[in-house]
């Protein structure tokens, strides 16, 4: 009897021990400290308030004469026919700043915007994580023309997740300044370039899934599919 139980015991205690072990295994970062490079951050987990900013500065918002949209799931919802517009503020006119989207395309268009700061105009500073058909685009611009660097096609109704850095290089003994551009498409590089302009003067709101702006090939301009969160840190 005594052997018995000395060996329930035992046996109570390994079975303790794993489920601890299973406990801590199982346990990842917390949102809180997967955000801390990041200074605006939409989650789309918040029914009655779609484009809350998970830090409370940003918030987007929908147009007055934009067609609701929805929130499936924990995710931004388009059908190709809306968008959240985001103020500009001060958090995003930075020198160096890393974006972070994860989305689904459900279908395509010629210019679909996932989320740009797509100025009207030329020669006005921007950029513009997008969707040229089937490719996903990062575009630029300082005070000159559009730089366009692809991350490659994507598949419809799968996730994908694009990750945009753009930070100082180092340019050795020149005296210009340079820029080092990378591009991840679901953790692999795809762009890797030095740029010798930022795009920290900017002038207009951004836009989530459309162009607020309704430029040019307005219908062209919006995003079809579901949009997991937008993070954006400036640096």
């Amino acid at each position: 009897m005594k052997y018995g139980k000395m060996m329930a015991g035992v046996l109570l205690l390994w079975s303790l021990a794993m489920m601890a072990c299973s406990d801590d295994s199982s346990t990842g970062p917390s949102l809180e400290e997967i955000l801390a490079e990041y200074t605006v951050a939409y989650e789309f987990d918040d029914l009655a308030n779609v484009g809350k900013d998970y830090f409370g500065k940003n918030n987007a918002v929908l147009d007055a004469d934009m067609p609701a949209v929805k929130v499936e799931d924990g995710t931004l919802v388009l059908d190709g026919t809306s968008g959240l517009h985001v103020p500009l503020s001060d958090d995003f006119k930075s020198s160096y700043f890393v974006v972070e989207v994860r989305f689904m395309a459900t279908d395509t268009l010629p210019l679909s915007n996932i989320f740009s700061a797509d100025p009207p105009g030329a020669g006005v500073a921007g950029w513009m994580i997008r969707l040229d058909g089937s490719e996903l685009r990062f575009h630029i611009r300082g005070a000159g023309d559009w730089e366009i660097f692809s991350a490659g096609k994507i598949s419809l109704n799968e996730w994908h997740t694009v990750r945009v850095e753009f930070t100082s290089a180092d340019m050795g003994e020149l005296t210009v300044m340079g820029y080092d551009l990378k591009v991840t498409l679901d953790g692999e590089e795809r762009v890797s370039e030095v740029l010798y302009s930022d795009a920290a003067n900017l002038q207009f709101d951004l836009g989530i899934g459309y162009d607020p702006h309704h430029q040019s090939r307005y219908e062209d301009r919006f995003f079809i599919g579901k949009i997991d969160y937008i993070r954006y840190g400036n640096r």
